[in-house]
This record gives C-alpha cells, sequence and structure tokens, in this order.
C-alpha cells in the first residue's frame, strides 16, 4: 500500500454552529497525514436531499445524537474503505454508494458519507501538500468570489418578521476583494442607526446574523436595506440577492403560500417578486416556488426577467434535477451544498454541469455547520461567482470573508468575478 492509502477511520460526536449534534471523522492514512471532516445540516432543508440519520432517541440530546453512525463506521465503512487511495475520489464515492444500497442514502445516512467523502478529499489534498481549493482547481484559479452579505433573516430562521429567508447585497461592483469586504462590514455598521430612524424600534441581533427585520413587508426590508447602504456611500457598487425559501411557506393543501398575515397564491407571489427586482437590482433570487412546483418554476422564470432565479431547496446538488430544471428552462443557477448529495464526486458533477450551462453556482454553508466549511475552497477551485455569507460578525461567517481575502493576498494578480454578464438588469 502507498502512503496515500487509507490506514483508518476515526467517527466521534461533536457540535455545529447551533450546538446540534453533529458527525465528524479522521481519515488517516498510510503516509502519517490525518484529515478532518464533518457533514453540516440545515434549519431550512429541502425534502429531496439525502437522509441525515440521527439516532432519534428522545432521551438523548433529544433524538439528533449520531452515536449510531459512528458505530456504522468502524463496523462498516471503515472494513470496506481500509487500503483505498484517497486520491481516488471517484472510487472510494462509489463504494460508499454502494455500501449504503438506497437512493437517499437512508441506510449509512447522507451525513456519514458525507463526512468520510470530504475527509478523504482533504486527506488527498494534504497528501498534495496543497490548499484544497488548489487540488480542486485543475483548470487554474482565474478569479476570486466574492463575499455576499445577509443582513435580514426571516423566514424559518426568524418567526413572525419577513417572510422571506435571507435578504442579501452583493457587493458586485468592488474592483477588489478588501474593498467587498470593507463594503460588507461599512454597510453593517450602518444598519443600527437606518432602524432606528426609519422605524423608531430598537436593532436586535438575529439569530443566524445579521439584524431581526422590523418589519414583514419584503419590500420595505430592502428599503430599508437600501437606506443602509446609502448611507454607507456603496449604493453604487451593490446588488441584491433573495433566497425567498418558498418551500418553507408553502401549504399544500390550499396550494397557497403564508405571508405572516395572509394567504397568497403563486401568481400573487410572482407579483411581489417582480415588483422587487422591478425597483431594485437583483442578480439573483434563490428558491422563488415550492421545490416541487416545476410547472410554476418555469413560469416564474419567464415573468422575472430583470434577474436570474436559481434553485437550492429545489435543485438540491442533484444533477438529475438540475438536468430536468434546464429542460424546463426553470433556472439560470444553483446553490451549491455538496452534502445535499452526499458524496464530493456527485456533488462536482452537479457543479459542472451547471458551469456547461453557463448558470451560477453560488456555495453556501450551512445553517448548522462548522466555521471551515469546505464550500470556500469549492468557491475559489472552481472559479465561482461568489461565497454565500451571512453578514460580517461572528465565527463562520468571517471564516468565508477572511478566506477570501487571503486567497486575493496570495494570489494578487487574480481580480473579482466579473459579474457583468449575469446580471440581466443591465
Amino acid at each position: 500500500m502507498g502512503k496515500s492509502s487509507i490506514s483508518g477511520i476515526r467517527a466521534r460526536q461533536i457540535l455545529d454552529n447551533k450546538g446540534r449534534p453533529m458527525l465528524e471523522v479522521d481519515v488517516m492514512t498510510e503516509g502519517g497525514v490525518t484529515a478532518r471532516a464533518a457533514s453540516p445540516s440545515g434549519i431550512s432543508a429541502g425534502e429531496n436531499e439525502v437522509y441525515v440519520l440521527r439516532d432519534l432517541d428522545p432521551e438523548v440530546w433529544n433524538g439528533d445524537s449520531v452515536f449510531n453512525n459512528i458505530r456504522l463506521i468502524k463496523d462498516v465503512v471503515e472494513p470496506a474503505l481500509k487500503g483505498m487511495d484517497v486520491e481516488g475520489q471517484q472510487e472510494i464515492d462509489r463504494k460508499l454508494i454502494d455500501l449504503d444500497g438506497t437512493p437517499n442514502k437512508r441506510n449509512l445516512g447522507g451525513n456519514t458519507i458525507y463526512s468520510v467523502s470530504l475527509g478523504c478529499l482533504r486527506a488527498a489534498a494534504q497528501t498534495a501538500n496543497v490548499p484544497v481549493y488548489e487540488y480542486l482547481a485543475k483548470d487554474g484559479i482565474k478569479s476570486i468570489p466574492l463575499p455576499t452579505y445577509s443582513y435580514f433573516s426571516g423566514g424559518s430562521y426568524e418567526k413572525a418578521t419577513v417572510p422571506f429567508q435571507e435578504i442579501t447585497i452583493v457587493p458586485y461592483k468592488a474592483e477588489s476583494i478588501m474593498e467587498a469586504v470593507w463594503i460588507g462590514r461599512k454597510v453593517y455598521e450602518e444598519f443600527p442607526g437606518t432602524l432606528q430612524d426609519m422605524t423608531g424600534k430598537t436593532p436586535r441581533y438575529a439569530k443566524m446574523s445579521g439584524w431581526q427585520c422590523p418589519t414583514a413587508d419584503p419590500i420595505e426590508a430592502f428599503d430599508l436595506t437600501y437606506e443602509a447602504c446609502k448611507r454607507a456611500g456603496v449604493q453604487d457598487k451593490i446588488a441584491f440577492a433573495l433566497d425567498c425559501a418558498s418551500s418553507e411557506l408553502y401549504n399544500p393543501q390550499t396550494k397557497t403560500y403564508n405571508f405572516i398575515d395572509r394567504e397568497i397564491d403563486t401568481d400573487e407571489l410572482i407579483c411581489v417578486l417582480q415588483e422587487l427586482t422591478t425597483k431594485y437590482e437583483f442578480l439573483y433570487v434563490e428558491d422563488a416556488i415550492n421545490e416541487n412546483d416545476w410547472e410554476n418554476w418555469s413560469k416564474a422564470a419567464r415573468i422575472l426577467t430583470r434577474t436570474r432565479l436559481i434553485g437550492d431547496d429545489f435543485t438540491v446538488t442533484n444533477l438529475e434535477r438540475l438536468k430536468k430544471a434546464a429542460e424546463v428552462k426553470a433556472v439560470e443557477g444553483f446553490i451549491f451544498k455538496p452534502n445535499q448529495i452526499g458524496t464530493i464526486t456527485e456533488s462536482i458533477e452537479a457543479l459542472k454541469f451547471a458551469k456547461s450551462m453557463d448558470w451560477l453556482v453560488i456555495p453556501s454553508g450551512r445553517a448548522g455547520g462548522v466555521a471551515d466549511d469546505v464550500v470556500a475552497d469549492f468557491a475559489v477551485g472552481f472559479n465561482c461567482p461568489c461565497k454565500k455569507s451571512g453578514a460580517p460578525n461572528g465565527g463562520d461567517c468571517l471564516y468565508g470573508i477572511n478566506f477570501l481575502s487571503r486567497v486575493e493576498d496570495l494570489y494578487p494578480d487574480l481580480r473579482p468575478f466579473d459579474f457583468t454578464p449575469y446580471a440581466k438588469f443591465l
């Protein structure tokens, strides 16, 4: 066996950044490498994501513990993968898929499979003595993804506030990553005074990052965000993005969306988005329609011509769903979350398909994750347009922002990604 052969896999339970149990593994090689990886999980998760296996014992960690996953790694996964080469990612991932034997990875759990798959990727990069983003960048690094900033959290993140999940700015006209970081921080500093002056309400921190939205009206929420950008003097440097997370609002019995104080149908929802994207410049709108409503996704894409519709719960980093979305002309991009599909190989296949369509691919962490999420490496290694982040505070958000700043320092000849060809409002 060579130095990159797997010598062992160790697993343990740790806590994610929301204090919930999560699975962490160490993949060890004959050459002395130990690579660590954990599988995040979302608060807002698509129903077509792979299965997250937990113990479900209400008396132990409220049912969220992963001790059975640890046993499965010891008894099933480690014996099967021992001796395999971490540089053979596709072979390892195929073995993991075959070991599980179910379409949604229910037997081993998508979180078990993803943790091991990612651990092998990181072990391969360490064996090659390069950062993961360089190991992934087979075609070279051509630009640096921009950080995005979500200042208001709503929907399932913040009940009884704005119905949509994330209200975001993208500093797409920043001439450097450092300027993009400065823009994000400057706007963040303007928010408390803006909220106090315009609403008369005391600003409060949100559960996720940023600020609690003081209004249930999405248009008012964007008005407040734009005012903060104006006060920061950067309104000409930014455009908006929106995560509707509409599946979280959808009532399948009535086929309507809960807008906090009223129920609206799909046509009304599209009208709200049309009004928003007419008033302000939007680079993309995420999960505009319920994740299983293919017909109305296509309808929304035909109507909302000043922005790009991209999927998250709708596409779940799944190649087959992305192909179908392309056939029905439902999206022009997707949120890349490799744990949604379960293996590094499958997530890369989805990413490459979207790139071949000239779609936006936007890597994102999860609400319940780890600070050093590998999606930052994917964002750089695959020349993605931006890396989805929260407001510039808190360890997990700042990790991704600082990651991009370091890349700019190490690659001084690279520029931020040029969004101009993708901005439909221009």
